[in-house]
């Protein structure tokens, strides 16, 4: 994606940040090795497939946090994010390998979180996982607490559960698209919208199918609380955003407000806030 050259002195040290996740990506996939260190490959063995796993903080003696993507299959959100958290504390997010491989056809969340929890458990086989996820990732969060029965906390940032399962077709899903790369504030070209648009048309689809389950161990819910938006669909948008807030009750055990919009949560001018949640419950968590 290609978009204006950043411009504040934050937008230089994101832009920064992300050109060094983008790189470090870039050499575990030159060397043939997962990120992170799930073991060796045995000699003389072909090139393993790429874990989707992809490192953002490495150094830590705490369990580590692992980040679900959002539609768009990106970890790039959580750059900032994992900066802010705790040195102490790993830091490694899950990229959709539909950016890497294709989509072909429809999925299941619950599918992509049984393949993301099988990564994870290569990283960190034994004790309790502290899983999160972003929008449609917190719904993949919340499916491989289920299936794994052993997750201490799992972050929900800002994901709105669906009513009645519904099939929006290309047309709606490419105007979804156009809307989410735009508030992104950046730019994709043909090729890119090409990549990236049936990744994101497979995640949406398979969170408006999503039927979550109250899951052992602790949901912690974290709500973008600025719901103002300029256009037009503004009251519908904020009545959506409440309903699904509203069913989020039966899930979560604990249901936060914090700074910034959906979009903006993450950006620096926010995220220092929501870190400092996200400290605070893991702390709380590990002394347990």
């Amino acid at each position: 994606m290609s978009g204006p050259g950043p411009s504040t002195l934050e937008e230089k040290r994101d832009a920064l940040l992300r050109l060094r996740l983008r790189r470090r990506r870039e050499e575990a996939l030159a060397q043939g090795a997962s990120p992170a260190p799930p073991g060796e490959r045995p000699p003389g063995s072909g090139r393993q497939a790429a874990s989707p796993l992809v490192p953002l903080v490495h150094a830590g003696s705490k369990p580590p946090l692992f980040l679900v993507h959002a539609a768009g299959g990106s970890v790039a959100p959580y750059v900032t994010l994992a900066a802010l958290l705790d040195d102490d504390r790993p830091v490694l997010a899950l990229e959709d390998p539909g950016l890497r491989d294709g989509v072909a056809g429809e999925r299941r969340l619950s599918d992509l979180a049984a393949v993301y929890l099988a990564a994870v458990r290569e990283v960190q086989p034994d004790g309790p996982l502290h899983l999160g996820g972003w929008s449609i990732g917190g719904a993949v969060a919340l499916d491989m607490a289920r299936q794994d029965g052993d997750v201490a906390l799992t972050f929900v940032l800002d994901t709105a559960l669906p009513g009645e399962p519904s099939r929006p077709g290309d047309d709606e899903l490419r105007r979804w698209f156009a809307a989410d790369v735009a508030a992104m504030g950046v730019e994709a070209d043909d090729a890119e919208v090409a990549r990236r648009f049936p990744v994101f048309a497979a995640n949406v689809r398979g969170l408006l199918e999503f039927r979550p389950s109250r899951v052992k161990g602790r949901v912690v819910l974290l709500w973008a609380g600025d719901t103002s938006d300029t256009r037009d669909t503004r009251d519908t948008r904020d009545t959506e955003g409440a309903e699904a807030l509203g069913r989020w009750r039966a899930y979560a055990d604990e249901i936060r407000t914090v700074p910034g919009d959906h979009y903006t949560m993450l950006r620096p001018a926010h995220a220092e806030a929501l870190a400092d949640v996200m400290r605070d419950r893991l702390s709380e968590v590990n002394v347990r």
